[in-house]
């Protein structure tokens, strides 16, 4: 893929940016000189934009650090107050004719959680081939925190997520993220986190690994079972894990590893399938009895806790989880769930969501296989 040279950048002009330029200006200052720095020493021609109530005003010139004065937020000084409008810097178009390079400065907060319109904008650069990256960081944020439909949720001093979001060619993407993660870092700051996320058409689907019974008394693993009166063996399926139920189950654990460490756990938020198959395995069918309850990430692996009814049939079940879906670790931990009301001064309501959603839409484009297929073969 053609790369240009320039780099779209647009700074989240909202009044929910405010607190960050309130705060201690060290870190904020230097955040915004690792972006300038970070995109020069990649040999690239930044065009800034202010981004806000559907405009894209600019450009404001090559240089981000303007958004060190309140009143890019505020609105004063010759800037408008304006409402968060993220989608509008992928409607700008590059002066080059290649697939551009774009980066959003931004707390990432949409109104009313209604990630439709940023991932409709975006979605015009992933058809072209774009690949997608955010670089997160936890600034000192001194001001007003809002919900998602604009009422004030926290007051004071915390340390609130900004992010950098990134689209464009793949190698872009990761140079220039990288970048200012090393620029930030030569400047004190080494808390920042990086996702990467490429359309590729090879993904290793993970596998169960690992079942147990909740209670786990409640159950016998890795034994034979039998199913619609016919015996299996767990040496001759060994893409299955064999759980049998004894008396005061109330659900199973499983896991695409055997040695579980501990890791973010939350409910059931929407990214795995609970299917049942017929015996031969051709067929799908619902898995009635059966309730997805919980989902946790542990580095690259998964687990995932099922609720079943005492009456639940015997059967082959599995939990599939489509390409893209699997989030990672820290987007669950910097995620706040709208009835979530611990720390709700360092999370962003909607970040876990946007980026699964991203993630899926890449993975699609690349008609990517399953994240992963834990299969089970389960006697009640």
């Amino acid at each position: 893929m053609k790369i240009g040279k320039q780099v779209l950048i647009g700074i989240d002009g909202s009044g929910s940016m405010l607190g960050y330029s309130q705060a201690d200006k060290g870190i904020w200052q230097r955040f915004l000189q690792s972006i300038n720095q970070g995109t020069l020493r990649k040999g690239l021609q930044p065009v800034t934009y202010r981004i806000g109530g559907g405009v894209a005003e600019g450009p404001i010139g090559a240089s981000v650090t303007q958004a060190a004065d309140p009143c890019f937020f505020k609105g004063c000084a010759g800037f408008k107050a304006v409402a968060s409008s993220l989608e509008t810097l992928w409607n700008l178009e590059s002066n080059e004719k290649v697939l551009p390079l774009r980066l959003l400065v931004s707390d990432l907060e949409v109104n009313q959680s209604d990630i439709s319109a940023i991932l409709s904008s975006i979605q015009s650069d992933i058809a072209k081939g774009a690949s997608a990256g955010v670089l997160g960081l936890k600034a000192p944020f001194k001001g007003d925190v809002f919900s998602a439909n604009g009422q004030i949720i926290y007051k004071g001093s915390t340390n609130r997520p900004v992010f950098i979001l990134a689209t464009g060619p793949k190698e872009q993407v990761k140079s220039v993220l990288n970048e200012i993660r090393k620029t930030l870092a030569s400047k004190g700051i080494n808390d920042a986190r990086i996702s990467i996320i490429e359309p590729s058409s090879y993904v290793e689907t993970m596998k169960a690994q690992w079942v147990s019974g909740v209670p786990a008394t409640t159950a016998t693993t890795r034994r034979k079972i039998q199913i619609g009166g016919k015996n299996y063996n767990p040496a001759q399926n060994p893409e299955y894990q064999f759980i049998r139920l004894d008396p005061g189950f109330t659900g199973i654990s499983v896991a695409t590893t055997k040695k579980w460490t501990e890791g973010a756990k939350r409910p059931d938020f929407g990214i795995a399938d609970l299917e049942r198959l017929s015996i031969t395995g051709r067929q799908i069918l619902i898995a009635g009895g059966m309730q997805i309850n919980s989902i946790q990430i542990s580095g690259l692996n998964i687990k995932v806790g099922i609720d079943i009814d005492s009456s639940v049939e015997s059967g082959l079940y599995r939990v599939v989880i489509p390409a893209g879906s699997l989030p990672e670790k820290w987007w669950l931990e910097w995620d706040r769930p709208e009835a979530d009301k611990n720390k709700i001064g360092e999370k962003t309501e909607g970040f876990l969501p946007l980026m699964t959603d991203l993630s899926e839409q890449i993975a699609e484009s690349a008609n990517s296989s399953p994240a992963a297929v834990m299969c089970i073969a389960l006697q009640n």
